[in-house]
């Protein structure tokens, strides 16, 4: 049958030995990692002299454990708390070990959510696919530091084993994970290249490279195709980005793009649709379209909006950026020369306008990604000149790409798109072995739709796709990187824009990678990454051994493919294993499983694992977006939760209990529903009851709250009258805080919901009624839902529960728990005669004093603080001298008047006078918000108070000299008494010494003001500069970073200082 199938035979098949990957199921170790060089990097023959790259993602891992029949141990358990414990299976003792530390009360170890896979493929143009290495699971918990040792260990390992066959590493290759990014610069930005090293000479006339690097040279190197999703990303987003100051986001992409003769609105709404950020066909055609928009040719469309030429504008500059970095990558007749021209120019223009308008234009990581994709391509190209100047190098290589290849083929192996840790070992090692097929019949392979540049065909971005000269012995990389430089100074030229690189980047601490210098490295920026949404599963719980997972809020799961559940135990698990694995474990497949009964009965070790480790196993949903957030095939996610807690213990989501709300300044309570209960920051079915009321409870409520009616039934035939409150079908709705109406009639989630502390939360026994119990309008409503019964809560149950939860409440612990929203036409509950009813009079009390307290102050025009008006001298003065002192406040709502703000108000045209009254003077101000003050006691804390201008003539009828803010002074002395002024020291000079005296500014306040941190050679005090006119600060070693905190976005605004 064989031979007429054309079939190897079965001894053929017996005398096969594939590679066979061998994965880490706990802590990565050295020689696991050397096995798989040694398997799958042994050349039999000489291979060119080329460099490397080392691969590194992750992929998501379905949620079963799984028997590793070579090595005898459980995986897919993390590597970052498995470490400890004995993964092996020789005993039942063991297995019930592992059992206890992921699922017992105190949970150590962890599934792992995903598997990170390392590879590494050479920089040449035949047998370039990527080979794997290393395989190890993660629970996401994992830093940086600990990312670094890892990789670190990996590149030794290919130091000792692989470089001499095979050749060296170059480049690190990771995706925009964060962990991955903080590792690598940790690992490969520690050293500078030599200027005496043969690299050196070729890179180091290169103005506004960066030269950093790891051990033997290698640096990072992003992948392109990622960072095109992230532009892509960006450009979708709701902030979009800003070019030549205008902003170019979804809204205004979308208008524009609808204007071009080949788009379509639905093609345009394809386009600019968030949902699939994964997909990089979507992203390019996005990018190409951008583009497009920019050309000059008359638009086809009639303009509407005068700011049509300035937005054409924006999109002719940063479609320049885009079309410099695609081409070199997708463009297959450029030589590597005219690629790397226009990476450089790319690099210089991303540059210009990252310094213009910072991360508004491209996030702080995606920037420093971009960037150091132009870094990695002259690098290589040097690097490759320097071992055979003969080869080739194809920019293409640069990234993980070929790892995702490798992905590409573990998901289209089988019918089941989503693998354990162990399936993903054997796929990948299939995978490997048909690398070798593909070395030796190259037309044969024929790529993958979805990763594609275009989407209309398969990937056929390989080395023969470029037909221009490839070769690196023909390439200047200096007149490359000068060439670059032209062409982006000629192309803002043509747009008016005129800015020196050269002089600009001739400061040592500026390059590409560090544009405002300082050595500030934004890609490696700790804030929010906007090119990146989160879609992940989120990894902020890891001292829990469940997995925590999203709010599944108004998603419609339903395109779902009807698999059945997986099997519990695999094929695999039966079947003999490869003689390739030579390690010496033992092989027995059973284990005896001891009975209550005082027995055993003898088990598969598979089957062990399955019935202990996954019990709530459901197959993953194909799609990617839902597959990721650990939806399953049927539309569900795992629950993970701990065992039932049964009957009246419990407290389960949908349950009913009463609840404290705030509304505004009311505090009232509620009876209230659950939608959602947490707790220790994870979602669950239920709580035990005495993990609600108590003052330590971790518990988190989201409930929506029941609209009640008080109902009052009349007595009859010697049945007493009760009052009682009745459900009307229908829940509260809350309006936004900010005052402004919602446009949604019913109401956005976050309108319906409240979060509560399940300290103030105390489940609700009620009875079940028909709807007739209510007023004849609830009634028809609720029938005309179909609802013929509702809750109903006796008004003494409601008012016992009330009275001995709350009322006892210390009020300010209260408010300090409960979250604040806004008004509601049907909250607090009003009662039969119309007066509201569950209030906590003591907070509600509270919050109408403090109400009435802040209605008294008034708002400080920079900050929006509410002050009180006879603090408003001392809390301005701290801006203003502030910003005379050039300290910035980022946050300020409004920026002070310089150079001769008014001490009160911090604004221009409010005029002061001294005037005489006998032998005492008197302060008067035009500003409406002057207050009395004590001039001693003024001075001794804000010494900005107003002073006569000694070197000014009196002015009659007043018979004093004009006044002046003190802080001001400085200012009127440069401008109206320029002799007394010293123009090179920047301070007054022959100023008389009783007015000298009174002007100087003790250092003391200058520290007060968070302004003269951290000065070692001031004097004891100083006189102040106006900063406004440009002149030399009076202390000129004070700048923006010496001011510590008060240069911070993050510092508050300054309290009044009396």
């Amino acid at each position: 049958m064989s031979k007429f199938l054309g079939l190897p035979s079965l001894t053929t098949i017996a005398e096969s030995n594939p590679p066979r990957l061998l994965p880490s199921v706990g802590v990565p170790k050295a020689s696991e990692i050397a096995a798989n060089i040694s398997t799958f990097f042994n050349p039999a023959s000489q291979r060119p002299k080329v460099g490397h790259c080392l691969m590194l993602d992750g992929l998501h891992l379905c949620h079963r454990c799984r028997w590793h029949r070579p090595t005898n141990q459980i995986i897919r358990l993390c590597r970052e708390h498995s470490g400890d414990l004995d993964l092996s299976m020789n005993s039942m003792d063991s297995v019930l070990e592992v059992l206890e530390a992921v699922h017992g009360d105190l949970p150590s170890c962890h599934y792992g959510r995903e598997a990170t896979v390392a590879a590494i493929a050479p920089f040449c143009t035949e047998n370039y696919h990527a080979l794997p290495i290393l395989q190890t699971q993660t629970c996401k918990s994992e830093k940086g530091p600990a990312f670094a040792s890892l990789l670190e260990q990996t590149m030794e390992q290919w130091e000792l084993h692989g470089e001499a066959k095979n050749g060296p590493l170059w480049v690190v290759s990771t995706d925009g994970d964060r962990v991955f990014g903080e590792g690598c610069f940790k690992l490969l930005m520690c050293e500078e290249v030599e200027e005496s090293s043969p690299l050196g000479q070729k890179l180091h006339g290169l103005k506004g490279l960066n030269l950093q690097c790891g051990k033997k040279k290698v640096i990072k190197a992003p992948d392109p195709k990622h960072v095109v999703k992230r532009v892509g990303t960006t450009m979708r987003g709701a902030e979009g980005v800003v070019c030549d100051r205008v902003i170019l986001n979804r809204a205004i992409i979308t208008q524009w793009l609808e204007r071009l003769p080949t788009e379509t609105k639905e093609s345009v709404a394809i386009l600019v649709d968030p949902a699939d950020h994964q997909n990089v066909p979507r992203a390019y055609k996005l990018i190409r379209a951008c583009i497009s928009l920019g050309d000059p040719s008359p638009d086809p469309s009639p303009a509407v909006d005068p700011s049509d030429d300035s937005t054409r504008r924006a999109f002719a500059l940063a479609g320049e950026v885009w079309r410099a970095f695609l081409d070199p990558f997708t463009k297959g007749t450029m030589s590597l020369s005219e690629a790397l021209t226009d990476l450089s120019e790319f690099a210089h223009l991303a540059f210009y306008f990252y310094r213009m308008h910072g991360s508004s234009f491209l996030s702080n990581q995606l920037y420093g990604d971009l960037q150091a994709i132009v870094k990695a391509a002259f690098f290589c190209v040097a690097q490759q000149q320097n071992l055979d100047p003969e080869q080739a190098f194809y920019l293409y290589q640069l990234g993980s790409d070929r790892l995702e290849e490798l992905f590409a083929e573990v998901r289209t192996e089988s019918h089941d798109s989503n693998v354990d840790a162990l399936q993903l070992s054997e796929r990948l090692s299939s995978a490997a072995d048909s690398v070798g097929i593909w070395n030796e019949h190259p037309e044969w392979h024929q790529g993958h739709v979805r990763r594609s540049w275009s989407g209309k065909e398969a990937d056929h971005v390989n080395p023969t796709f470029f037909t221009g000269d490839m070769c690196v012995g023909h390439v200047l990389p200096r007149n490359c990187w000068v060439a670059g430089e032209h062409k982006a100074s000629t192309f803002l030229a043509q747009f008016g824009i005129d800015f020196d690189f050269d002089l600009t980047l001739s400061d040592p601490d500026v390059d590409f990678l560090r544009p405002n210098g300082n050595n500030v490295y934004p890609g490696n920026a700790r804030d929010n990454d906007r090119s990146i949404p989160d879609d992940k599963l989120n990894s902020s719980d890891s001292n829990s051994g469940s997995l925590p997972f999203e709010d599944p809020e108004s998603t419609d799961i339903q395109p779902f493919l009807p698999e059945d559940d997986a099997p519990t135990v695999f094929l695999e698990d039966f079947l003999t294993d490869s003689a390739s694995v030579a390690i010496n474990v033992t092989r027995n497949d059973w284990l005896d499983y001891p009975l209550e009964n005082g027995g055993t009965k003898r088990l598969h070790k598979a089957s062990i694992l399955s019935t202990l480790f996954n019990s709530d196993f459901r197959r993953l949903a194909t799609t990617r977006l839902l597959r990721v957030r650990c939806y399953t095939a049927e539309g569900h996610k795992p629950t993970f939760n701990p065992p039932e807690i049964s009957g009246e213990h419990s407290f389960n989501v949908g349950d009913l209990a009463v609840a404290l709300i705030r509304s505004n300044n009311t505090v009232a309570a509620a009876v209230v529903r659950a939608v959602v209960v947490e707790k220790n920051k994870l979602r669950v079915g239920q709580v035990d009851l005495e993990d609600l009321g108590s003052a330590a409870s971790t518990v988190l409520v989201t409930a929506q709250p029941l609209i009640m009616r008080d109902i009052y039934v009349v007595g009859t035939h010697g049945v007493p009258s009760t009052r009682k409150w009745v459900w009307t079908g229908d829940y509260a709705k809350f309006e936004p805080l900010n005052g402004v109406a919602s446009t949604v009639e019913s109401g956005t989630r976050k309108m319906l919901t409240v979060k509560i502390p399940g300290a103030l939360f105390h489940p609700l026994d009620a009875e079940v009624e028909s709807v007739d119990v209510l007023a004849s309008a609830d009634n028809e409503t609720m029938r005309g839902k179909n609802l013929t019964h509702t809750w109903s809560v006796a008004n003494n149950d409601l008012m016992a529960v009330f009275s001995a939860m709350y009322e006892s409440l210390d009020v300010a612990a209260l408010l300090q728990l409960i979250p604040k929203h806004g008004t509601s036409d049907t909250f607090p509950y009003v009662r039969y005669n119309g007066i509201p009813a569950l209030i906590l009079e003591n907070a509600t009390q509270s919050l109408a004093q403090k109400k009435h307290d802040d209605s008294q102050k008034v708002s400080c025009f920079q900050c929006h603080l509410l002050i009180k008006p006879e603090d408003a001298r001392a809390h301005v003065s701290v801006h203003i001298l502030r910003a005379m002192c050039n300290v910035r406040e980022p946050d300020l709502h409004e920026q002070v008047a310089l150079p001769n703000p008014c001490g009160f108000c911090g604004r221009t045209g409010c005029g002061v006078e001294i005037t005489k009254a006998g032998k005492s003077f008197r302060i008067t101000s035009t500003c409406f918000r002057q207050h009395a003050f004590a001039y001693g006691f003024a001075k001794k804390y804000s010494t900005n108070v107003p002073i006569a201008c000694e070197l000014c003539d009196i002015v009659a009828p007043r018979k004093t000299h004009p006044a002046f803010w003190k802080y001001s002074l400085p200012s009127h002395i440069q401008s109206v008494h320029p002799r007394y002024w010293d123009d090179i020291g920047g301070v007054p000079q022959n100023l008389p010494p009783e007015f000298a005296n009174k002007i100087v500014i003790p250092r003391e306040e200058l520290v007060a003001f968070g302004i003269a941190m951290g000065l070692a050679d001031a004097p004891s005090a100083q006189s102040l500069a106006p900063a406004s006119r440009g002149s030399k600060q009076p202390f000129s070693n004070v700048t923006n970073a010496d001011a510590g905190p008060s240069n911070s976005s993050k510092r508050p605004c300054p309290r009044p200082v009396r």
